[in-house]
């Protein structure tokens, strides 16, 4: 039975620009996401900037570094759909004298007669053009909540003609923006695939097509699939580039939960936290009734009773904090940044914030965070204050606010966040 829902194109106009305004927000939170697919012609976004000459600086930027770690950590690169050593990647991936993505094409095509590369860490070069994901991001965020998990930027391109890992599900929903040529997204239920699982990894699906849902999209365009869509991109042999936003959502809330009440218990324990046998007197009785518990049980429960309302508020804020300071994404992009007392210094960013809240169980104790680094400090008025101007849009001379005999600390907290790539 072929399916009845298809995608709904918004605003229904192809020639009226489709604005991601909040009505548009709003629609997609209440009726498409993690519902159906999404088809929008012509999207006015800033998200468009990133185009075809911008995606191959950012290719070619973080191919360099790969190839400068001698790792192809990132890249994957399929050749007629087998996928090639590790070792071998780094020979393939683009460089500078290409000059753009069908400048690295016609050189690939050259060697290969059907060829995918596939990159899943441009996001950490990708300062220049962060602002435009994170004004995105913000807004889905908003209207459909702050994924548990990330969110992560990849590219798909080459001449391919389908997935070079035939129909498969993510956990993650899929924005996708071609930059060069045309994609075709053939996509099918999660209930269909249930009742025909020979559609798993396929490549041959020809009696599957009559109940599939078909999106072809090209520069300018945009399309999203929810996290249970099976699908698999196609093409008629010619060159295309594509990069994509992938919000995984396969985190549930208990396990955001469970991890740092799990930290906080490892610290009560202490070393007793860490045996790996435990002593006890009898394992049953004689009927197989168990009716005690190991001391080093009973000593676990009295550390959860001792725990107090302000120690586990102050344990789950901090971990959320450090989950937030990464505005949603897997990886931000860091920078080398050496800092002293003399040092003048500013945010990278006026949308990426050092996060910072004051413990609950100690007024001379702060936190800060970005980029999922958590650094703890005690007595920091002159770091808060810093932290402060900084936020607020100041460019800031480091020794104007710290100084005195925690200068040498600050600086070292200072040092952890420019790190995690806080400062420009």
């Amino acid at each position: 039975m072929a399916q009845k829902s298809s995608p709904a194109p918004l605003p229904p106009g192809p020639s009226k620009p489709a604005l991601l305004d909040q009505k548009f927000w709003r629609h997609f939170a209440k009726n498409i996401w993690e519902k159906k697919p999404l088809l929008l012609k012509n999207v006015k976004s800033g998200l468009l900037e990133m185009g075809d000459a911008e995606i191959f600086d950012l290719l070619v930027l973080y191919s360099d570094r790969c190839r400068k770690l001698n790792n192809p950590e990132g890249f994957k690169f399929y050749i007629h759909g087998f996928k090639a050593e590790e070792e071998d990647v780094l020979q393939v991936l683009p460089v500078k004298k290409d000059k753009s993505l069908l400048g690295y094409h016609a050189r690939m095509k050259a060697l290969f007669s059907d060829y995918c590369l596939v990159c899943d860490e441009l996001l950490k070069v990708n300062l220049k053009k962060q602002d435009l994901l994170t004004e995105f991001t913000d807004e889905l965020y908003r209207h459909v909540g702050f994924p548990n998990r990330f969110s992560e930027m990849g590219l798909y391109l080459g001449n391919y003609r389908k997935t070079p890992f035939g129909v498969h599900v993510d956990s993650c929903g899929v924005f996708s923006f071609p930059v060069v040529g045309l994609k075709r997204f053939r996509l099918w239920t999660p209930d269909f695939v249930k009742k025909n699982p020979g559609l798993d990894r396929a490549f041959k699906y020809d009696k599957y097509k009559k109940n599939s849902q078909l999106l072809e999209v090209g520069p300018g365009d945009m399309t999203y699939w929810p996290s249970s869509a099976w699908h698999i991109a196609e093409s008629d042999g010619s060159f295309s580039a594509t990069w994509s936003l992938g919000v995984w959502v396969d985190q549930p809330h208990k396990e955001m939960f469970a991890q740092p009440l799990n930290d906080l218990l490892g610290s009560k324990l202490g070393s007793a936290g860490a045996t790996v046998t435990t002593p006890f007197k009898s394992l049953h009785g004689a009927t197989g009734e168990v009716t005690e518990l190991p001391e080093a049980y009973l000593k676990s429960i009295d550390s959860l009773k001792n725990l107090t309302a302000l120690e586990l508020q102050e344990t789950f804020l901090k971990s959320w904090m450090k989950h937030i300071s990464l505005q949603g994404f897997k990886t931000i992009p860091r920078v080398d940044f050496k800092l002293s007392a003399k040092s003048r210094i500013q945010l990278r960013s006026d949308r990426s914030l050092i996060l910072w809240q004051q413990a609950l169980t100690s007024k001379d104790k702060f936190f800060f965070s970005f980029g999922g680094v958590l650094v703890e400090s005690s007595k920091s008025s002159g770091l808060l204050k810093l932290v402060k101007a900084l936020n607020a849009g100041e460019f800031c001379s480091v020794n104007s606010f710290l100084k005195g005999e925690s200068l040498k600390r600050d600086l070292g907290s200072l040092q952890a966040l420019a790190d995690a790539g806080a400062f420009a």
